[in-house]
């Protein structure tokens, strides 16, 4: 068969996939996926969502007919608002570029927080009027609406925080966004203590008046968690870097820290779950833990910020590969130390919430909630110094 024959068959059969082709019925193009929204869009978002929660309790008059239905409201809002919190930092999961626009979201998120604890704040001191006039059994549920209300802003506190975190270990240009970032991080520290002092005084004019409100006890698993914590408490005590293998040691330390807030983790969604049906008695020993925790969770702190001056100290002489894995390290364990802090004192918040004896453990309650204050604002303090120290290695070093 020559050249010619086949050149005409392969011209026949396209000339007739071609008429086939042509007198089929148009196709409709897919429509075009939506494009993904970056996370200052998500951001923007929250904040929109957040001003929102923000008017909703700050309109509540928690003496007119109503207002715990009003309270019911505001909670489930604020809970849809911690849900879409928690998705948007869910999705930061890889490397990206932070923006300037996000840190401002970031920022109004913080500012967001305040302004809820406070005006729960305020609507705690309207309490002792309101108890006379109403009905027992209306007050101990508007009470109760309030003290959760309170717990979930200090978990909305505690994520926005938490997200921070995150923003800033994944993020890869820290380098030129340096100052930027540090204002945020200040802004967030501040910001929590405040929304931990109004919560306080929240649960303190709570407890001046109430009498039967539920708890529960988990003082084999505390009893654990304050051994764990002591022994990274150790570990971290006999960890001197150098500038050879720095980045080794502290991501053994953070491998460890991350085994404990796992556990941690557990009693904390083994308290949240219980403490939205069940009614248990506190004893002394269950809060005398908590603070156990805490104060280790203080120390630990306090080492991060040591580790993080040797780091600084070291940069000069430390290989960037080793440099790079140490600062990610640290800020690694600054995240997850700060976890560990906040999960002990919303748990501690949902035992107040729920305690069933809490006439006779007032002033023990008072006595717990004022040490994990003092407590979780130094543990900020040194977290954010040592985070401080960390982000200006990495902008000065170029990782």
């Amino acid at each position: 068969m020559t050249l010619n024959v086949l050149l005409r068959r392969n011209l026949a059969a396209l000339s007739f996939v071609l008429a086939m082709v042509m007198s089929l019925p148009a196709i409709s193009a897919r429509p075009v996926q939506e494009p993904v929204s970056t996370l200052a869009d998500d951001l923007a978002a929250l904040v929109t969502q957040g001003q929102a929660v923000d008017s909703e309790i700050a309109a509540i008059n928690p003496d007119a007919a109503g207002a715990c239905t009003d309270l019911g409201t505001a909670s489930t809002s604020l809970g849809d608002w911690l849900a879409a919190t928690k998705v948007v930092s869910d999705s930061i999961n890889a490397p990206f570029s932070v923006d300037a626009g996000s840190l401002d979201s970031l920022d109004a998120l913080s500012n967001l927080t305040t302004s809820i604890a406070n005006n729960l704040k305020l609507m705690s001191m309207d309490l002792d009027g309101i108890a006379s006039a109403a009905e027992i059994a209306e007050f101990d549920t508007l009470l109760a609406a309030m003290l959760r209300l309170s717990t979930d802003i200090g978990d909305m506190a505690n994520r926005i925080g938490e997200m921070a975190d995150r923003i800033l270990v994944m993020a890869d240009n820290i380098g030129l966004m340096a100052d930027r970032i540090l204002i945020t991080q200040q802004l967030q520290s501040s910001n929590v203590v405040a929304v931990q002092n109004a919560m306080l005084i929240t649960q303190q004019n709570a407890i001046a008046i109430s009498t039967s409100i539920n708890t529960l006890v988990y003082n084999t698993e505390l009893a654990a968690l304050v051994a764990q914590a002591n022994a990274l408490s150790v570990s971290m005590d006999l960890t001197t870097i150098n500038a050879l293998d720095m980045g080794i040691d502290l991501g053994v330390l953070q491998a460890e820290a991350a085994t404990y807030l796992a556990q941690l983790n557990v009693l904390y969604a083994q308290v949240t779950t219980d403490s939205s049906f069940a009614s248990h008695y506190t004893n002394a020993d269950t809060l005398t833990l908590a603070d156990e925790l805490t104060t280790v969770h203080r120390a630990l702190a306090l080492s991060i910020e040591g580790f993080a001056d040797n780091v600084n100290s070291l940069a000069p002489f430390t290989s960037t590969p080793v440099l790079s894995d140490a600062t990610a390290s640290m800020l690694a364990l600054s995240r997850d130390i700060g976890m560990m802090s906040d999960r002990i004192m919303e748990m501690v918040d949902r035992i107040i919430v729920m305690t069933d004896n809490i006439g006779d453990m007032s002033q023990r309650i008072v006595d717990t909630q004022n040490l994990q204050q003092t407590n979780a604002e130094f543990t900020q303090a040194s977290l954010l110094t040592a985070s401080n120290t960390t982000v200006n290695v990495i902008a000065a070093y170029g990782l």
